[in-house]
């Protein structure tokens, strides 16, 4: 990462404790409303994936309105239930390349998964884009940054695997004191996982995420804009 972008890591805790209430609630309501939908019977599994793509959208407008200043309402990751075919295809779109480019070898597979990191936060702002444009956008802006998006995801993953290991030593502490069915053992370690990851650790990170993504954005914009002044100078 560049000198002069370090601050986008160091300011994290600062911009989380602005956002934290919202950030918090927001993810709650989020996969709570994605929870309920899968205990719908025979078509539980792709209304919830359905569902997620705009909950998902509307999320990463609050965390961006959080880090811009603006009003924030929980009940507004709602609001892009306008959008929710171009939101589906969007995410079905960017899956497929994703699994396509897998097909070669893990590595493309893995950039282009990386490229399309910033595709949602530009639907968000731009919900009239279409799919190709919002992946095509976020191509551009992702370029120089892959490595620190990877570096998010990637420490996203140990948590995971940290937070797992560690329910799974209370379990395995617990049983030492009260034999526990096989079922209590799988069950409640996978859930305080999942609970733990999605409701307190995903919006830490999705808030760095929106950072970068602001920034980058931000710099493109400047750098746009310079380019144009010189232009406009020399003719």
């Amino acid at each position: 990462m560049k000198k002069n972008d370090y601050n986008i890591w160091l300011n994290t805790n600062t911009i989380y404790n602005k956002c934290k209430f919202c950030a918090l609630l927001s993810s709650f309501v989020v996969w709570a409303s994605i929870f309920i939908a899968m205990l719908f019977p025979v078509f539980g599994i792709g209304l919830a994936f359905f569902i997620m793509c705009f909950l998902c959208i509307g999320f990463k407008k609050n965390i961006i309105n959080c880090l811009q200043n603006k009003s924030i309402k929980v009940e507004s990751v709602f609001d892009y239930y306008k959008f929710c075919i171009p939101a589906f295809c969007l995410r079905v779109c960017s899956y497929l390349l994703i699994a396509l480019w897998s097909l070669l070898l893990i590595v493309p597979g893995i950039i282009t998964g990386l490229n399309y990191s910033f595709a949602p936060y530009i639907f968000s702002e731009n919900p009239s884009l279409g799919t190709l444009e919002c992946l095509s956008e976020s191509k551009n802006l992702t370029y120089g940054y892959r490595g620190e998006i990877f570096l998010i995801y990637l420490i996203q993953t140990l948590l995971i695997i940290l937070i797992a290991l560690f329910s799974y030593c209370l379990i395995i502490i617990l049983n030492y004191i009260v034999i526990m069915p096989l079922w209590f053992n799988i069950l409640i370690p996978t859930f305080i996982t999942i609970f733990v990851f999605l409701i307190f650790v995903l919006p830490y990170f999705e808030i760095m995420m929106a950072n970068i993504y602001l920034t980058v954005k931000n710099q493109k914009i400047k750098t746009l804009k310079q380019k144009n002044t010189k232009t406009a100078s020399t003719m």
